[in-house]
This record gives C-alpha cells, structure tokens and sequence, in this order.
C-alpha cells in the first residue's frame, strides 16, 4: 500500500543537459569540417592509441583546436574533452562545444567536484578523457616549452586505476593545410606501482614520470621532423641500425 498521500510532492528527476537537435546538427558538421578540412593531421603512431579500455588522454596545449585530431581521429567522436569554464559560460559556445566534443566544463585553480565527477563516471564506464595536463594555453614564443603539469590528470589516473596515454603536437595547429600539422602518440603509462598507495604520498612521483614521459615524445617528434623530414620509415630504419651495430 503506497504511504504517499495527495498533499506530497513527487521527486524532481533531473534531465540530462544535452544540446537540442540544432547543435547536435551542427557539432556532426564541425567534427567532419575539422578532421577534413580545417585542420587535417598527421598522427604517429596511432596504433599505440587503446581503442577499447578506458584512458586518460594527455596533450600538450596552444590553443582550443588541440583536441581536434585527438577526438575525431584517436577517440572516434566518441569519449569527452575537459574545457575551461571560461569557454563554456556563453549559450551558444558551451551548446557547440557539447556538440561538437561532449565537453566537460572545468573551473581552473579550484577544485571542481562536479566535473572530476563527470571524469570518474565517464572513466568507470570505460570510456575515454583527454585533459591537457598544462592546465592553460602555452603562449611561449618556444613552442617546444612545456609548462608545470597540473596534479588533476595523475590524480584521477591513480584513483580510477586508469592508464595514461600521452600525445604531444610538433607546432601549434594550422588550419586548411597552410602548414602540415603533426601529432605523436606515445606508449601508454602504467601507473599501477603507486596503485594502493596513499595519493598525496605518491602523487608527485607520478606526476614526474608522466613529465618525464612527455619530455621523452617532445624529444622524438622533434627528431623524427628535423632529422628525418617526418618520414617515419626513414627513422625507424635508423634507429633499427643503430640498435644492431
């Protein structure tokens, strides 16, 4: 027998905020005009990319075209983007950015519950994230620089037992082919050394590896670009050679 009577109010279910049909029409046209036109990529070593695990993503970061090559041809359109909040607080951007890669908003220099959540839940689905670990655009005339990692990437890695697959672009992106855009994908992070650890003990360790490990790509995209022309046969080759001397 129901206990409810008349005078009580039912519970408010909340909707998902999803993007109405015009977004979601236009976010399928934008992901379409930026993997073939707008801002066409060249990847190394996109076999490295896990296809089906859950993975946090890492890249380094120029400007908000970045997640560009990853979403739409390491992620497949599937999987979610971490955006600044700033990008997201006006109707229309915030809507073509759900669209277009199903951002998560994030609020900088504070912790944001509601998106680490966000995170978790999307990791525990198996899904995948891509966070840029520098935490803000690069604007340094040295394009090769990388910035002091935020702890936010390790610490959702270490607490959803996720590994962490670092890619790094050669130069800032150029639209419509004017310069051949270049991203490398590096072997995946295991973390699973400091798994059961306390966080704040073996947070920095990790953190150190993962920079270190992006230093270790940095170093081999701009190898394989100014040594070998981008040829990565060619640089295969030679390191094979150097291996069997």
């Amino acid at each position: 027998m129901s206990t409810h009577t008349n005078n009580e109010v039912a519970p408010v279910v909340k909707k998902e905020n999803k993007p109405g049909l015009f977004y979601r029409i236009l976010g399928s046209i934008g992901r379409f005009l930026m993997k073939c036109v707008w801002w066409p990529t060249k990847i190394y070593y996109k076999e490295k990319f896990p296809k089906d695990q859950k993975v946090i993503c890492i890249c380094n970061h120029y400007a908000i075209e970045d997640a560009c090559a990853i979403y739409h041809q390491l992620f497949g359109f599937e999987g979610r983007i971490v955006v600044k909040s700033e990008a997201m607080s006006d109707s229309f951007v915030g809507n073509f950015l759900t669209a277009l890669c199903n951002a998560i908003s994030v609020r900088r220099g504070e912790s944001d519950i509601k998106a680490i959540k966000e995170m978790m839940k999307e990791l525990a689905a198996g899904g995948k994230i891509l966070i840029f670990p520098e935490g803000t655009r690069n604007k340094s005339k040295n394009y090769k620089e990388l910035m002091p990692f935020k702890e936010g990437p390790v610490t959702i890695a270490l607490k959803m037992k996720t590994p962490i697959v670092p890619t790094l672009y050669y130069k800032p992106l150029r639209p419509f082919g004017f310069r051949k855009n270049r991203l490398i994908v590096g072997d995946p992070i295991d973390l699973s050394a400091f798994y059961g650890k306390q966080l704040h003990e073996v947070k920095d360790e990790a953190s150190a590896l993962v920079f270190d490990k992006m230093l270790e790509l940095r170093k081999k995209i701009d190898d394989i670009v100014e040594n070998y022309d981008g040829d990565i046969q060619k640089y295969e080759a030679a390191k094979s050679l150097t291996k069997s001397e």
